[in-house]
């Protein structure tokens, strides 16, 4: 019966959490959707200069697209209890998701390193403030993600069901970041 309790408490628990996720998730999308909106209608303005795009963005987006890839991979290890293969999976997406942060950072000195700078214009400061906010959000992702390894790993064993319950919202928070990297990108080679 003890066990019974614990398990309903666990789902319950786990509900609440997918929960707060998707109303996080939904937050992050408004908050995306305003910015865009505020950028395509600012992008009519007269005194509306496009700036060159660093060239780190394609890098950037390769490795961030990497990195879901190698979440994928290591979840889908994890599913079939191959722990060893599992972990390097999280790991490599950890790497990765630094990786992409270091990148964004090297594409914000790109543009000082030309002058260009958050008052330079207002695509420069809407490249800033898309990319910087989209970063804000990649760090707390890979937060979630160290989280994750850790609650997947317990005290020095992995558990699959500890496992599948941190990979699941692991994977939704960052593959959805992953598509409002895309979105941003787009916006800012179209307009």
């Amino acid at each position: 019966m003890h066990i019974a309790l614990q398990r309903e408490r666990e789902s319950r628990r786990e509900e609440s959490v997918r929960l707060l996720l998707w109303m996080f998730l939904a937050t992050i999308t408004m908050l995306f959707a305003a910015f865009s909106s505020a950028y395509i209608v600012r992008s009519s303005g007269s005194d509306w200069t496009r700036i060159d795009l660093p060239d780190a963005l394609l890098g950037n987006t390769i490795v961030l697209c990497a990195s879901s890839i190698t979440l994928e991979l290591g979840s889908w290890c994890g599913a079939r209890r191959r722990w060893n293969l599992a972990l390097c999976g999280l790991g490599g997406a950890l790497v990765l998701g630094i990786g992409f942060l270091v990148g964004q950072l090297q594409a914000w000195r790109q543009l000082q390193g030309a002058g260009i700078f958050l008052p330079s214009s207002p695509h420069s400061s809407f490249f800033y403030l898309l990319t910087g906010a989209h970063g804000v959000h990649v760090g707390g992702a890979l937060a979630v993600l160290g989280y994750a390894s850790l609650v997947a790993t317990g005290p020095g064993r992995v558990e699959a069901r500890h496992w599948s319950r941190a990979m699941a919202l692991s994977r939704t928070f960052w593959h959805f970041l992953l598509g409002v990297w895309l979105v941003v990108l787009l916006l800012l080679t179209q307009y």
